[in-house]
C-alpha cells in the first residue's frame, strides 16, 4: 500500500503540470491570436515581412 502512494503522487503532480503547461500554451495562442499580424508586400503582392501588431 505504501509502494502505491508513493507511485500515485508523482503521476498526480505530471498530469497537473501537463495540463498546466497545455492551458499555458492555450493563453499565449489566444494573445497572439488577439493581437494581430502585419505583414507588407511587394511590388509584386509577395510577402516581404510580417510582424505582430501592437
Amino acid at each position: 500500500m505504501k509502494k502505491l502512494i508513493i507511485l500515485v503522487i508523482p503521476v498526480s503532480l505530471l498530469i497537473m503540470s501537463c495540463t498546466e503547461l497545455a492551458d499555458m500554451e492555450a493563453r499565449r495562442q489566444q494573445r497572439i491570436e488577439e493581437r494581430g499580424v502585419e505583414c507588407r508586400y511587394n511590388k509584386r503582392g509577395g510577402v516581404e515581412n510580417c510582424r505582430y501588431a501592437n
